[in-house]
C-alpha cells in the first residue's frame, strides 16, 4: 500500500497494534522464557509481584513513578540519593488516579495511559506532518516514528509517549493559532517532565514570527502568553515543593545524584551494586555506542532542519540533547532523542521512499533487541 493512502486511523492503528503491542509481547515471552532471576542489577530489587507477567512493568525508573503515585514525593536533602523528587507530578498523578479506577493497579494504569497517549500523539503528528510536508509524507513520518529502536518507550510506563503528545499537540496548536489549546498542552508538558519548561522557546518562535499577526497586536500577546504555558507548569510544581519540602528547587537540586560528569562530580551509590553490576557488558556498550550515535544523528540534523523547517523545530531539537550531554554525557540519549518528533520530519523528507520501509525495518530490529534487554533488566535507558 503506497505511503500516502494510508489515511489517519489506519497510522493510529498500525502504529499502536504494529508496534507498541508486540513489545509488550516480546517482553512477556522473554521473562517467561529466561526470568530475571537471579537479579541481573540491583534495581531488579524491586519487583510488584512474584508473578513476572504481571511484574512485566515493573522496570528501571518505573519505581520512581510508582512510589510518587502510591506514596507520594520523598525528599532528603541531607543525603546523597536518587530521590523521586526529580520526576515530575502529571504522569504518575495520572496513573494514580487512573489505578485507583482499574481497582489499585498504578502500573496497570501507566500502561494504559502510555498506549492512549502514543495513539493521541501518532494523531496529531500525521496532522501536524500533513501541514509541514503535505499528505505523501505523514505515514514515513509516523512509520520512522514508531520504529525508531528507542521507541521501545512508548510501550512502557514512562513518560515518553506523554510527553511527546504534549509537545506534538502544543506545537500543533501553536501553528494551528488554537492558542487555548497551546496553552494547555505546554503547561502540562512543563508538569511532565523537567525539560518541559524548554518548550516555551519554540512556541515563542512560532509565536512572534506567524505572519498572520503582525496586523493584530492582541493577538499576537496572546499567543505570546500562551506560548509561556511550559514555565507555568514548572513554576506549579516548583511551588509545591517549596510548601511541601522548602525547597521550590529540590528537582533541580536532585538530579546531583544522577552525576555530572563534566563538572567532575560522580551518581549516587545507591542502590548497593551487585557482583553483576560491576561486570561489564556487551549490552551496556552497545547501548552506550546507540546513546553516542542518537547525539550525533540529532546534533547534525538541526541546520538542515531549520533550513527545512524552521527554526522553532532546529530550536526544539538543539534545547534537549545538549543540555543533558552538559550534564550526564551521552546516557539516554537515545531515549530523549525518541520525542524529538522534527528528527523524522526530516528523516522522511531525505530518504528516498523505496528506502522508507527498509530503514524502517532495521529500526524495528533494534527497538526488537532493546526492548527485550529492557525487560531482562539488561541496561537499554
Amino acid at each position: 500500500m503506497p505511503f500516502c493512502r494510508l489515511t489517519l486511523r489506519s497510522s493510529v492503528l498500525v502504529g499502536l497494534i504494529g508496534t507498541r503491542l508486540p513489545i509488550l509481547l516480546l517482553g512477556a515471552i522473554a521473562v517467561t522464557v529466561v526470568g530475571t532471576i537471579p537479579a541481573p542489577t540491583a534495581e531488579a530489587l524491586w519487583r510488584w509481584s512474584s508473578n513476572e507477567l504481571v511484574n512485566l512493568q515493573a522496570r528501571w525508573d518505573t519505581d520512581f513513578y510508582h512510589q510518587i503515585a502510591t506514596v507520594g514525593y520523598r525528599w532528603d536533602p541531607s543525603v546523597f540519593l536518587h530521590q523521586n523528587v526529580v520526576f515530575f507530578p502529571l504522569y504518575p498523578l495520572l496513573m494514580r488516579w487512573g489505578g485507583a479506577l482499574l481497582g489499585g493497579h498504578p502500573l496497570l494504569a501507566g500502561t494504559v495511559i502510555s498506549l492512549a497517549a502514543f495513539a493521541g500523539a501518532i494523531a496529531l503528528l500525521y496532522r501536524m506532518a500533513v501541514l509541514e510536508l503535505g499528505e505523501e509524507k505523514a505515514w514515513p513520518v509516523i512509520l520512522l516514528v514508531s520504529t525508531y529502536p528507542f521507541a521501545l518507550f512508548y510501550s512502557v510506563v514512562y513518560t515518553e509517549s506523554l510527553f511527546l503528545f504534549l509537545t506534538v499537540a502544543a506545537f500543533y496548536a501553536m501553528r494551528r493559532r488554537y492558542l487555548l489549546l497551546a496553552a494547555l498542552a505546554g503547561c502540562a508538558a512543563g508538569l511532565t517532565r523537567p525539560n518541559g519548561f524548554w518548550l516555551a522557546l519554540p512556541l515563542l518562535w512560532l509565536a512572534t514570527t506567524t505572519s498572520s499577526d503582525a496586523s493584530n497586536e492582541r493577538r499576537r500577546v496572546a499567543a505570546v502568553i500562551a506560548a509561556l504555558a511550559p514555565l507555568a507548569g514548572v513554576a506549579i510544581f516548583s511551588a509545591y515543593l517549596s510548601v511541601r519540602f522548602g525547597d521550590a528547587l529540590a528537582w533541580m537540586h536532585g538530579q546531583a545524584a544522577w552525576g555530572m560528569p563534566l563538572l567532575g562530580r560522580g551518581p549516587a551509590p545507591d542502590p548497593v551494586r551487585t557482583a553483576e553490576d560491576l561486570r561489564l557488558k556487551v549490552s551496556e556498550v552497545m547501548v552506550y555506542a546507540g546513546d553516542i550515535a542518537a547525539f550525533f544523528w540529532a546534533a547534525a540534523s538541526i541546520v538542515p532542519v531549520v533550513r527545512r523547517l524552521g527554526v522553532a523545530y532546529g530550536l526544539w531539537i538543539a534545547i534537549n540533547i545538549f543540555p543533558p550531554v552538559a550534564a550526564h554525557l551521552f546516557i539516554s540519549l537515545g531515549r530523549f532523542t525518541s520525542v524529538l518528533f522534527p528528527l523524522f520530519f526530516w528523516l522522511a523528507l531525505v530518504v528516498p521512499r523505496r528506502r522508507v520501509a527498509w530503514l524502517a525495518g532495521a529500526f524495528a530490529a533494534g527497538q526488537a533487541l532493546l526492548a527485550v534487554g529492557f525487560f531482562l533488566w539488561r541496561p537499554v535507558v
